[in-house]
Parts: C-alpha cells; structure tokens; sequence
C-alpha cells in the first residue's frame, strides 16, 4: 500500500505508451514530474511507517498518511524541482544527472524530518549531507546508481515475460511496488546512518 502512487504511475505509462512512443519528449515532460513526486511520496510515507512503534501493522498506514498530509504541498514542491535537476543533468549526459539526483537524495526525508523549513533549506540539507565527506558523495552516487541498474533489467524482465498485453501492466505494477519498498528502506537506514545524529 505504501508503494501505490508509484504502482498507479507504472500503470499510466503502461496505458500511454503508444502515445510515448511517438512522443518521447512529451512523455518524459509528463511523467518524469509524476514519478519523482511519486517516489518521494513512496519514501516518505516508509518513513512515517518506520518510525511507528513496533509492531506495525496496514491500518498504520492512515496515521503515516496523516503524519504526511501537512508536509504533502513541501514535498510535491521539492520533487518536481529535483524532477528539473535530473532532467536538466540528463539532457547535459547521464553522469550529471545522477549527480544531481545524488545531491538532492535526502530532500523527502529531510521534508518529514524536519517539518515547517523553506523549501531552499531541504535541498541546503540533502546536499550537505551528501557532500559532508567523498565518501558520503561516493556511497550516494553508487546507491543512486544501482537503483537505476536494479530499475532497467527489472524493466526488460517484464516486457520479456509477459510482452505487451494487460498481464504486464499488472505483473510490472507489482514489482514496482515490491521492489520499491525494498528500495525505500535501504534509503532510510542509509540516511539514517550517515544522518549526524543531533539532527532531529
């Protein structure tokens, strides 16, 4: 459940794709927004469940929500500017893209973390964070990275096992959202172990 925005994101592509493959501009225009404020809105809603007393159970997922709803117009914000990074990084080449969604890795949780700041003060955390040693930025860049490894063969997995009929617009939603949880929480216990711990 905490993974349904991005599962209903995959499902829209699914539908739009004839249109997208004569329209890759406009497509990447569309969606590139949409899944970075749904995976930021993925990762903070895990987060809000993490951090529930245990044991947790599905009706958590209303008191992570409402734990969210304040902080929802902040982190549709920050998504869609990290979504014009990223996007602005890969139209330079892919290395500054993923350079660019490095930096700015954190700026969901710091959102939650950290609520009532500007906007500017997220994105001032995430890239400090970030950038606090090389080997922060290193540790970063590599975990951006495998993400989008793990992200593409999970991808042509799909589209080989179950081609181009509805049965893969459902067997790609939920791997999406299976593997997204897992992404989620590695993104958590990173952040959480390279977070100073003064730093509420």
């Amino acid at each position: 459940m905490l993974q349904l925005p991005m599962g209903l994101l995959v499902l829209l592509q699914r539908v739009m794709e004839p249109f997208l493959e004569g329209n890759p501009l406009v497509g990447l225009i569309i969606l590139l927004p949409l899944f970075s404020v749904g995976s930021n809105l993925c990762t903070a809603l895990t987060f809000c469940v993490l951090q529930l007393p245990a044991p947790r159970h599905l009706t958590d997922i209303n008191q992570a929500w409402q734990k969210l709803a304040p902080q929802f117009g902040p982190l549709v914000l920050s998504s869609a500017i990290i979504a014009l990074f990223f996007g602005l990084g890969l139209a330079a080449f892919v290395l500054p893209g993923l350079y660019f969604i490095s930096l700015y890795f954190f700026v969901p949780l710091f959102v939650i973390t950290e609520p009532g700041q500007p906007i500017a003060k997220y994105f001032y955390q995430s890239k400090k964070l970030v950038t606090q040693s090389r080997t922060t930025l290193l540790g970063t860049l590599g975990f951006v990275t495998m993400t989008f490894l793990i992200e593409i063969p999970m991808s042509i997995l799909v589209d080989a096992l179950s081609g181009p009929v509805g049965g893969a617009a459902f067997f790609d939603v939920i791997l999406t959202m299976l593997f997204g949880v897992i992404i989620d929480c590695f993104i958590i216990f990173y952040f959480l172990s390279i977070k100073p711990k003064g730093n509420s």
